[in-house]
């Protein structure tokens, strides 16, 4: 029992160094208004990541591991962007699936957990971005129970409906072993825009800007706090008055 006792403490003790190594390093904030990424790209859907594009996730991904999957990508104008990932046995027209069902309410094929009609969870990696000239340079965090990771990815804006990933790689100490003899910049596959309805916001479940960290003010952080608390009381009125009418 001791050992078991043991193995928590030293988890949780690497846990905390990880979480302060990955917030010094969090440079991109989110600042409280509009990119204007809209001036340069389409975002009313999202970029899937191709099959065969090299270093999609970086070494340390305890999931994925180093072998390239399929993934979605998505920015909002408030600064997020998010990896995300369909149903299993509903992702492309490729496979089978007409590409119609998933334009038309997008929300229904994403993988995550509703809570009534909206969703508990969705996205796989939350992340920040900004805008330098024609390339977006996002910093991605993976949450675990016990771990905290962080990646840089950049994107080349080719146009308005297509990006290409020429840069990625982990920001953590322990992972720069790995890029001594393999360089972070690579020749990344065209991802090309998908057009879709039905899109979630940055709000239904985006634990990152809940943090404060993340944020370049704090008074900026309070209001979004304040927001989506006030938003949560309209909704559970709402559903409240709606459950008594019915009765």
């Amino acid at each position: 029992m001791k050992y078991i006792i043991l193995i928590i403490c030293l988890l949780v003790t690497v846990s905390c160094g990880v979480d302060k190594e990955v917030i010094v390093k969090s440079t991109i904030k989110l600042e409280g208004k509009n990119t204007n990424i809209r001036d340069l790209l389409d975002i009313d859907g999202y970029y899937p990541v191709p099959i065969d594009s090299d270093d999609v996730h970086a070494p340390h991904d305890p999931i994925f591991g180093k072998d390239p999957i399929i993934g979605n990508i998505m920015f909002f104008e408030d600064g997020t962007s998010v990896c995300f990932f369909f149903k299993r046995g509903v992702p492309y027209d490729i496979r089978g699936v007409p590409y119609e069902k998933v334009k038309k309410n997008m929300s229904k094929y994403i993988e995550g957990k509703m809570k009534g009609k909206q969703f508990h969870w969705w996205g796989a990696d939350w992340g920040v971005y900004s805008i330098h000239n024609d390339t977006i340079v996002e910093h991605s965090y993976m949450k675990l129970p016990l771990y905290l990771y962080l990646n840089e990815y950049r994107y080349k804006i080719i146009d308005r409906k297509t990006i290409q990933q020429i840069y990625g790689r982990s920001l953590l100490k322990s992972d720069d072993v790995y890029y001594i003899d393999k360089s972070p910049w690579i020749i990344g596959d065209p991802m090309h825009f998908m057009p879709a309805d039905s899109l979630p916001s940055s709000d239904s479940y985006s634990w990152l800007k809940k943090q404060k960290w993340i944020w370049h003010n704090e008074s900026d952080w309070k209001d979004y706090m304040d927001r989506i608390k006030q938003e949560a009381n309209k909704k559970k009125t709402k559903d409240k008055e709606t459950k008594e009418a019915r009765q």
